[in-house]
């Protein structure tokens, strides 16, 4: 009888034992959360573009799109420039537009 009670009681130490390590292993998990930062829109005279985005805009006015006056930057939280935003205007038809252009004067499309 005592080789039976001393059993139950090496299992039950055993088990909780075994309960006691599994929760201190869940309880070290580690939860990141990524934060999302968006990005600051200024806007700038259109006259300050760098010079391939000046350059694009002058083949837009070879075609009939003259440059409005104000342009955007909008500049990553590292403030870095991601794209210019430059409105257009057609002097024929007063249709007017806005395009995305990078630093390179190349359009992003979104």
């Amino acid at each position: 009888m005592l080789f039976a009670f001393s059993f139950l009681m090496m299992t039950g130490a055993s088990i909780f034992a075994q309960n006691v390590v599994k929760t201190a292993k869940d309880s070290t998990t580690t939860t990141v959360t990524k934060t999302t930062v968006e990005p600051v829109k200024s806007e700038i005279k259109s006259a300050d573009l760098p010079q391939p985005v000046k350059d694009l805009a002058v083949s837009f006015k070879s075609q009939g799109w003259d440059t409005a006056e104000t342009a955007y930057v909008l500049k990553d939280a590292a403030g870095e420039v991601v794209f210019y935003t430059v409105s257009f205007k057609n002097t024929a038809s007063g249709e007017s537009k806005s395009i995305n252009i990078d630093a390179k004067g190349n359009i992003v499309k979104q």
